[in-house]
């Protein structure tokens, strides 16, 4: 549970859906935890139409009205009944709140539901209360009533890779290519809030993927995407830095072995020459080396002495 508690599923989906629409990002205001009360009751994500003149084209925002409430529920959370009648509360404390007195029309309020596994029971809780279910788009579901505000349910195991990638990415057990696909669409954004967007869901992915990632860190499988290269800078530096330490250290240590033994060998040259009067010839037998090589260590001696 400790580990599940430290990844930031929310902040994840939060960024995801603004890169979602980020092709409307002048259009819409995002507010995360957007705060309902005094009191720390927080919506998950609230995006607000700036303008009413603009159709967007994402299926998952075909929905959405002036003002637009978002539940993210990650893989370990329930998503039922309950869940949908505190979102449904949220919305009337939204419309009731104070900085908004008399100025938000219940029917600009949607609601949109999401969880990477599809909520089998409650969609057979709408289905059993009355309300209208239907698939509006593959892994979209519409929840209609007269009287209630109008919902969706997202289920991101459902919908499709190209066009939700940034929804697909939060998950355990990410296969390689859908990382490779989100790199990809990663590498061609620039905008500050997109790249900001992009290491929020870098930091998800990799904290619930840690295997995947060391894998493609450690070139397991394949090179590295610059925009991977780019989240992990500080941490390959490190390890850069560590391996020229351990390297300098071993030619340091490699270096003063080989001192050693070469001054031990030509110590007792020396002293085979000028103790012992010994031959060049003897002297080479005596310590398995080459005449030359004696005669190099010997003019060396004579040379340290005038």
């Amino acid at each position: 549970m400790g580990k599940e508690n430290d990844i930031q599923w929310h902040l994840g989906f939060c960024a995801a859906m603004e890169l979602e629409l980020r092709e409307y990002a002048d259009r819409l205001e995002f507010h995360r935890e957007y705060p309902l009360s005094r009191k720390p009751l927080l919506i998950d994500l609230l995006v607000v139409e700036k303008t009413g003149d603009f159709e967007i084209v994402n299926d998952i925002g075909q929905i959405f009205q002036k003002h637009n409430i978002m539940e993210y529920k990650s893989e370990n959370d329930s998503l039922n009944e309950d869940t949908y009648f505190k979102v449904m509360a949220y919305a009337y404390l939204y419309k009731s709140s104070e900085k908004y007195v008399g100025d938000i029309d219940i029917n600009s309020i949607t609601i949109t539901l999401v969880r990477e596994r599809k909520p089998e029971k409650l969609l057979r809780w709408f289905k059993e209360n009355s309300y209208k279910v239907y698939e509006k788009t593959s892994g979209i579901y519409y929840i209609e009533k007269d009287g209630f505000i109008k919902t969706q349910v997202v289920v991101t195991a459902e919908v499709g890779e190209k066009e939700h990638i940034f929804l697909k990415t939060l998950k355990r057990g990410l296969k390689r290519s859908i990382v490779d696909d989100f790199l990809d669409k990663a590498f061609e954004m620039h905008e500050p809030f997109e790249k900001d967007c992009i290491n929020s869901l870098l930091g998800i992915m990799v904290s619930s993927n840690q295997e995947l990632f060391d894998s493609i860190k450690n070139g397991g499988t394949g090179i590295m995407n610059d925009v991977l290269r780019e989240f992990f800078k500080e941490e390959i530096k490190a390890n850069e830095e560590q391996a020229m330490n351990r390297g300098w250290k071993k030619g340091m240590e490699k270096g003063m072995v080989e001192g050693m033994e070469k001054g031990r060998e030509e110590g007792r040259i020396e002293t085979l020459y000028t103790d012992c009067n010994m031959s060049v010839s003897d002297i080479a037998k005596k310590v398995s080396k080459s005449e030359d090589y004696v005669k190099e260590i010997i003019k060396k001696i004579s040379a340290a002495c005038l």
